[in-house]
């Protein structure tokens, strides 16, 4: 008989650590180009102000997108960089909360917080 090898499992690709990483990677990217077209948009747009109003509100529209557009990237890639760090194992310090820091001691025998 031939030598038959064993078969390797595939892991799909979102699994990966390498997939998050391009992952994170391609949203970054997407919405650095999004910002830059929706800014240029939004340039051209607005410069229509004695023509026709309603370039002008287009344009502040595309501007608020571009603001939306920058805070997604960064509330997604640091999500998202947060996870990975969780997956791998690797300690980090969260600054979601300050109060978690004044109060670390929880359960019955706590002390109480002040009213």
């Amino acid at each position: 008989m031939a030598n038959v090898q064993p078969k390797i499992k595939h892991r799909p690709f979102c699994f990966s650590v390498k997939g998050h990483v391009k992952m994170l990677r391609l949203d970054l990217t997407n919405s650095i180009i999004t910002a830059v077209f929706l800014s240029v948009v939004a340039i051209l747009a607005m410069q229509e102000k004695k023509r026709r109003h309603l370039f002008y509100v287009g344009g502040s529209l595309c501007l608020t997108a571009v603001i939306v557009c920058c805070i997604d990237a960064f509330v997604v890639t640091k999500m998202m960089r947060t996870n990975l760090k969780r997956f791998l194992g690797i300690e980090f310090e969260s600054k979601f909360s300050s109060a978690k820091d004044a109060y670390p001691e929880t359960g019955p025998d706590a002390p109480q917080r002040p009213a």
